[in-house]
């Protein structure tokens, strides 16, 4: 993500530009805006911007002494000027200074974008080239997509990778997830017996990966035992479990070895042993196999869903969590389960006017200590989906009740409390939902009921008079009805009836 910080003394330019970069992506994230250099610079260590945007012209401290001053202090930070007609050589100064782009107020959406872009290749092609400069090279390559880096930067990554003693002959990767997180410190610690030349590096998902050498002369389980042994070094409390790859020689192997250590990481998860180090990992799975889950499922829970029978979905994703647990996925098929589940059940809640973000549905396999802890976690959000469903049917239902008694009893004089008893619900409660779900209260929608029977009678028995249709569809007072009437259709009880014939 670039981040962005706009720098101009006229509030309505610098709120606007920043409303601009806003809608231009995001990949785009305005830091700060301010009215002075001053204040960008009282600011500086916290925010730390990718990019400025500055105004040429401005009292006490001008864009280009702004510039100055960001030099001494960060040579990474790109800049660019805005300016004016009449500014235009402040901004040939500007970019001789080192201002990568100038801008033209009133700020053309095309020339900011096609500037954003510019800015956000060059800075993340710096990036790159100072991840080959940091001495922490695997944890950049560490789990990196090959096929998705440059292949210069690869190749370089590898080359000094492999002057480092760890990859001078043979490694390994045992990937851990503790609960609670273990520090760095304490690993090298209890991996110090091993007498190995090792790393600790930080992965996602909190996962750490220790990166190990082996001995020519080392037997073929030795990186197992030392799992089994660093497992068993733990503290009482914590929960962990451990996944290894083969052996490789070479960095460029590294990526592999990750992904080997992950498949394993995630095998064991399916244990219910607090400790446990996985056996061989599983095949890579295939594409047309990844939605096979989310399939299963559908056919389990999409037609309870979609015939409105709530209660069963419980117990269909339990069908489907028992016939899951032999297959042991992994978490990126269950990442799919999830968000076609989340997906479904939104999409049900939507229907029904049930706000969709009273469901927990932020599960993470590998935030979980186990199967059997993730697999409760998304049995409850089921249930909590299912148990709003069911209440939202249930009160569909209490409405639609209500409405028919009222076609039924217009002509009587309706109690709230009455209706609150037929469906069991309190008046305040109800009085709620009523106007939820028909966007009129009920004393407004007995009216209208009342009014649509009246005009039905003005217009089809002439014998009666217009005090008599009052009687009939429940206002007794004439004075009253023709008052209530009126509101509602713009005539008196006799103007309907003579404009209807």
């Amino acid at each position: 993500m670039l981040n962005i910080a706009v720098v101009d003394d006229e509030e309505r330019i610098r709120l606007g530009l920043g409303k601009l970069i806003q809608d231009a992506g995001e990949q785009y994230r305005v830091v700060g805006t301010f009215a002075s250099g001053q204040e960008l610079l009282d600011q500086w260590h916290e925010l730390q911007p990718d990019l400025v945007i500055t105004d040429i012209k401005m009292p006490q401290m001008n864009g280009l002494q702004l510039m100055a001053n960001i030099k001494q202090m960060a040579c990474h930070t790109k800049f660019a000027v805005l300016s004016g007609y009449n500014d235009f050589e402040y901004a040939r100064t500007a970019m001789r200074q080192g201002a990568l782009e100038y801008l033209l107020k009133p700020v053309n959406m095309k020339e900011l974008l096609r500037m954003l872009e510019n800015v956000d290749e060059l800075v993340k092609g710096e990036q790159n080239e100072r991840k080959l400069e940091s001495d922490d090279l695997a944890s950049f390559l560490l789990g990196a997509d090959q096929r998705k880096m440059p292949g210069h930067l690869f190749e370089e990554v590898c080359d000094r990778l492999d002057q480092q003693a760890l990859f001078h002959g043979y490694y390994a990767v045992i990937l851990l997830r503790t609960f609670p997180e273990i520090v760095e410190e304490r690993l090298l610690e209890w991996t110090s017996a091993w007498g190995a030349e090792r790393k600790i590096i930080d992965c996602e998902g909190e996962r750490q990966a220790i990166l190990v050498s082996i001995a020519e002369s080392s037997h073929a389980n030795i990186v197992r035992e030392w799992a089994a042994m660093l497992l068993q070094q733990l503290p009482a409390g914590t929960s962990a479990k451990a996944g290894i790859s083969g052996v490789f020689s070479g960095s460029r192997w590294l990526p592999q070895a990750y992904r080997e250590a992950a498949s394993v990481l995630e095998q064991a998860w399916y244990s219910d042993e607090r400790r446990c180090c996985g056996g061989e990992g599983r095949p890579p799975v295939q594409k047309e196999e990844r939605y096979r889950l989310v399939r299963s499922l559908d056919k389990l829970l999409l037609p309870a869903l979609r015939a409105g029978e709530y209660a069963r979905l419980p117990t269909a994703l339990r069908t489907w969590l028992d016939e899951t647990a032999s297959l042991q996925p992994g978490w990126a098929e269950l990442r799919e389960v999830c968000f076609a589940l989340e997906s479904h059940v939104a999409e049900e809640m939507k229907l029904r006017g049930i706000p969709a973000g009273d469901v927990d549905w932020s599960l993470e396999p590998g935030n979980s200590e186990n199967w059997r802890s993730f697999a409760g976690q998304l049995k409850n959000a089921v249930e909590q989906a299912a148990g709003l469903l069911d209440q939202g049917k249930s009160e569909h239902r209490a409405v639609e009740t209500i409405k028919v008694y009222i076609q039924q009893h217009y002509t009587e004089e309706i109690e709230l409390q009455h209706l609150a008893d037929l469906v069991y619900l309190t008046p305040s409660y109800l009085s709620k939902l009523f106007k939820t779900e028909t966007g009129e209260t009920i004393t407004d929608y007995c009216i209208a009921v009342r009014i649509e029977h009246a005009k039905r009678l003005l217009k089809e028995d002439h014998g009666l008079k217009t005090y008599m249709v009052g009687e009939r569809v429940g206002y007794p007072d004439p004075a009253y009805f023709n008052k209530v009437f009126k509101k509602m259709t713009g005539k008196t009880p006799k103007e309907y009836r003579d404009f209807v014939r």
